[in-house]
């Protein structure tokens, strides 16, 4: 497996403009790549948005691990849970468009009837995520869960 976890540091934001040939946003900026390969495996591209949180899920399906999904953020990529990539200032990206949480602009995907609503109760979600993230830490949940 071959991934990147984050923009090249080192350049300005000009300097990653000129290699991509274009304007970058907030958003485009953390557009990665992943790679995995196992012998035998099917070539497969995924065009969904996918976050680095749902290499652990998507990398324990494809190998056969046992987990508990409740107690992972990500998502198997390969299964059939809707897709976010979540950003620490609570924008996001999902197949139905993205949120720029600081401008407060939600901007559907071509092509894609997004229904009423929606980008409230994503946002809804992302703020129980964060909240209980910061519970798992502040209360010690998997050491209470998981069997030392």
């Amino acid at each position: 497996m071959l991934s990147s976890d984050h923009y090249p540091y080192g350049l300005t934001r000009e300097q990653i403009e000129e290699l991509e040939g274009h304007e970058v946003d907030d958003i485009e900026l953390y557009r990665n790549s992943l790679v995995m390969y196992a012998p035998g495996m099917e070539p497969m591209t995924v065009d969904e948005p996918v976050a680095s949180m749902d290499i652990i899920p998507t990398l324990s399906n494809l190998l056969g691990l046992e987990f508990d999904s409740r107690l992972l953020m990500g998502r198997d990529v390969f299964s059939d849970a809707e897709p976010l990539v979540i950003f620490s200032d609570r924008s996001f990206l999902t197949d139905k468009g993205r949120y720029d949480a600081v401008a407060q602009e939600f901007t559907p995907a071509e092509g894609v009837e997004v229904p009423e609503g929606y980008r409230q109760a994503i946002s809804d979600e992302i703020d129980r995520r964060f909240y209980y993230s910061a519970m798992i830490l502040d209360r010690d949940y998997y050491g209470v869960v998981v069997d030392r």
